[in-house]
């Protein structure tokens, strides 16, 4: 019995001693080990962490919509408050000084050298995709399960592919002649065809209520929407409305992002930009 007061008495005088040092040091955050337990092992002191720095995020990119739209549209689903920086860009020379200063000066080599890049608690991060997920991890957008993240992933990805088609189709050496013949197949023919299959999968996920998966907004909704709503230049929107128009569940989920306050109040407010 003395020697189980000892402990105690010894347990007690450790934890004081913790909690005096954590209050010296409020950054710290780790597993402290303890004295023996009632039970014969080691007893774990577990000290929490300081609450985490709170800055406005910044988004750094061009003055365009471009690779980041998808994540302005995330923020703005999202309620979030974020620094947009846009580099203007100069259409006659088809320069952006300031960019230029900043890929010069170093600012974005966690990104190569490129844009975008997000800026937020004192970090750095780059690449478009990188930026969106992270995002959308951090508020609540990417699924209530590992399972349902991946899934939402899948469905990123699967835009993302006919997405990149697109480009394909726009940097094709080719005549004027010939180039109008591709755009036109590819809006006629093939996004129709793509847009079906995405709708394929989309019902073998089985989300409800107009979304892509479970029960509530996520990544994948957002990626559907800003992918069809204006990734393609306006003079195509009606051919891009009609290669998804049988399409059950696209449809579902544009009418659904479309109606969300936040991503309202941004198409409403958006800077206007030739890209």
């Amino acid at each position: 019995a003395q020697s189980m007061l000892r402990t105690l008495i010894a347990a007690t005088a450790l934890l004081q001693t913790v909690s005096a040092f954590a209050s010296l040091s409020p950054s710290l955050s780790r597993t402290v080990r303890g004295p023996m337990s009632l039970r014969g092992g080691m007893a774990e002191v577990k000290m929490s962490a300081a609450p985490p720095t709170t800055s406005t995020p910044k988004l750094v990119y061009f003055d365009a919509r471009g690779v980041v739209e998808p994540t302005r549209l995330l923020l703005a689903a999202a309620g979030v408050e974020y620094n947009d920086h846009r580099y203007k860009v100069d259409m006659e020379t088809r320069s952006a000084p300031e960019f230029q200063a900043e890929k010069e000066s170093g600012a974005l080599a966690v990104n190569m050298g490129r844009a975008p890049i997000l800026e937020i608690d004192g970090q750095q991060i780059g690449q478009s995709h990188a930026i969106a997920r992270y995002l959308a991890r951090k508020h609540g957008m990417m699924g209530g399960s590992e399972l349902e993240a991946a899934q939402i992933d899948t469905i990123y990805e699967h835009v993302r592919d006919i997405k990149d088609m697109w480009v394909k189709v726009r940097l094709k050496q080719e005549s004027e002649e010939e180039k109008k013949a591709s755009v036109n197949n590819h809006l006629t023919q093939d996004l129709p065809q793509w847009c079906l299959k995405l709708d394929s999968a989309l019902r073998v996920f089985g989300g409800s209520d107009g979304f892509a998966i479970g029960s509530a907004l996520s990544l994948a909704d957002v990626a559907v929407y800003a992918w069809l709503s204006c990734y393609y230049p306006a003079d195509h929107a009606d051919a891009v409305k009609a290669a998804y128009v049988e399409c059950s569940r696209i449809s579902a989920i544009m009418k659904r992002v479309s109606g969300n306050d936040g991503i309202k109040k941004w198409e409403a407010e958006r800077p206007k930009t030739v890209m």
